[in-house]
């Protein structure tokens, strides 16, 4: 009973951390876009590290939507 109850809550912190790293990577990634479209000619030093970075975090929660999502198992690729 106490494996049932902790794999539920597992898979549903896992279902939550899916979901918020959608949205921060959708967020950051509009953010780069915008930066890219209206700021890229007037960039300085800084302006470039600030851009870096926020790619640097697109790939970190990039990774972390990847290694959360659900996997297929056999059964469910016939369908």
């Amino acid at each position: 009973m106490f494996y049932l109850a902790n794999s539920l809550s597992l898979n549903f912190m896992k279902k939550i951390l899916f979901y918020i790293s959608i949205a921060i990577t959708i967020i950051i990634l509009i953010n780069i876009i915008n930066i890219l479209v209206t700021d890229f000619n007037r960039l300085t030093e800084y302006g470039y590290g600030y851009l870096v970075g926020k790619v640097i975090l697109l790939l970190i929660f990039g990774t972390i939507l990847l290694l959360t999502r659900k996997h297929k198992t056999e059964s469910k690729k016939e369908l």
